[in-house]
């Protein structure tokens, strides 16, 4: 491949059969609706895979496909729509192997081999772009600013700044010897950049094992936990004056068996009451033919819930302040690759390996019933309903 640029070019789906849990008895009240059916707009089925089809927020999906007979064509074409509109706002052509939207901007990053460039799509200038000296295996966002990239030995992060457009990645960390043969699935950061999460995972026999390599900046230690997803968050704890940086994770162990974790890590702060590190139980429903686990975990800060999401479509509720799963429902019956919060309801954008872009949502009043009638956890259920309800 040549020198030049990453050149990128320019050149309402119906909701399928949405409610479930209308009778508490029959499972947590949600609504289950599709927003955009990716076939519906050109890009082909068997392209619908977590490497060409990424959503880091809800503001955007990022598609690198081929509607062509002839893929040897060294040029792809890239369409950015919106989830929660269905809209298109960008398509174009481009010679990257692999593109990224930005989680909070209309930038675009693009990766061709060993070079990066990023774009701003309203502008149209070309923001900053650098040339990597070893292959990358696997990057992202880590926020609105820094990409992060991981290559066989180590962690950097590549800060996206329109007047240092000569930025160089900077080595953050290598990694764990435990992570050597693992598929890179996620890299996440805490708000303040001071805790780093990269977690692999790793076929064995019969079963899917995750680990999720921790890493503090401020005191450069590392720890390797079991682990298939994680998340973080600043959540601010009742009874506590400043809110608290939080690592969620979520395992499948022996078995049918997994946990959920929520750990309040350092540095502490003053007043607050002492770090809390609780935990609570999963049941993986899968058959003979799959072995279900966690690929997402998300959290409403404004509900005080996490959402443990598995590949073969359950989705988890928990509470943050306990870790207990509240209940548990099948959402969806493809294989879901990506998920992220629905900041708009609180709930969950996914999509399927169907090519399905779903929201699920809690019906708000029927979920303060569920959890009266069916958890039988009366605070839970006053807390909850003033957060959700109010």
């Amino acid at each position: 491949m040549d020198d030049s640029n990453v050149d990128i070019a320019r050149s309402t789906p119906s909701p399928s059969p949405g409610d479930t849990g209308e009778d508490s008895n029959r499972g947590p009240p949600i609504t289950i609706n599709e927003l955009v059916q990716l076939s519906h707009i050109g890009i082909p089925n068997e392209q619908v895979t977590w490497t060409r089809v990424t959503m880091l927020s809800d503001k955007w999906i990022s598609v690198r496909h081929d509607t062509r007979a002839d893929f040897s064509s060294r040029r792809a074409v890239v369409t950015i729509l919106s989830p929660i509109e269905g809209t298109i706002s960008y398509a174009g052509s481009t010679s990257a192997d692999s593109v990224l939207m930005n989680p909070c901007y209309p930038v675009i990053a693009l990766k061709a081999g060993l070079r990066f460039e990023v774009f701003n799509l309203e502008s149209k200038q070309l923001v900053c772009k650098v040339r990597f000296q070893d292959p990358v295996i696997y990057w992202t966002w880590l926020t609105a600013d820094v990409i992060a990239m991981v290559t066989d030995l180590a962690v950097y992060h590549w800060t996206v700044d329109q007047g240092q457009s000569s930025a160089q990645p900077e080595l953050v960390f290598h990694r764990h010897s435990r992570l050597a043969f693992s598929e890179i699935v996620s890299y996440k950061a805490d708000p303040s950049l001071r805790w780093l999460a990269l977690t692999g995972l790793t076929p064995e026999d019969d079963r899917i094992s995750g680990v999720a390599q921790l890493y503090n900046r401020d005191e450069e230690i590392t720890q390797c936990i079991s682990a298939h997803a994680v998340c973080f968050s600043s959540y601010h704890f009742p009874g506590n004056p400043y809110p608290s940086t939080v690592f969620c994770v979520s395992s499948r162990e022996a078995q049918d068996h997994g946990k959920v974790h929520v750990i309040e890590l350092g540095p502490y702060k003053l007043g607050n009451f002492a770090p809390r590190n609780c935990y609570d139980h999963l049941h993986f429903l899968d058959d003979l033919e799959r072995y279900d686990f966690p690929v997402s975990l998300q959290i409403s800060v404004d509900y005080g819930l996490l959402f443990v999401v598995t590949k073969y479509g359950y989705l988890y509720m928990c509470d943050m302040e306990t870790a207990m799963c509240l209940c548990c429902t099948r959402v969806a019956v493809d294989v879901i690759f990506a998920a992220v919060l629905n900041t708009n309801t609180q709930g969950i954008l996914a999509i399927t390996r169907g090519g399905q872009v779903i929201t699920i949502d809690l019906k708000k009043d029927g979920f303060i019933t569920y959890l009266r009638e069916q958890v039988k956890t009366a605070y839970r259920a006053n807390r909850f309903e003033k957060a959700i309800c109010q």
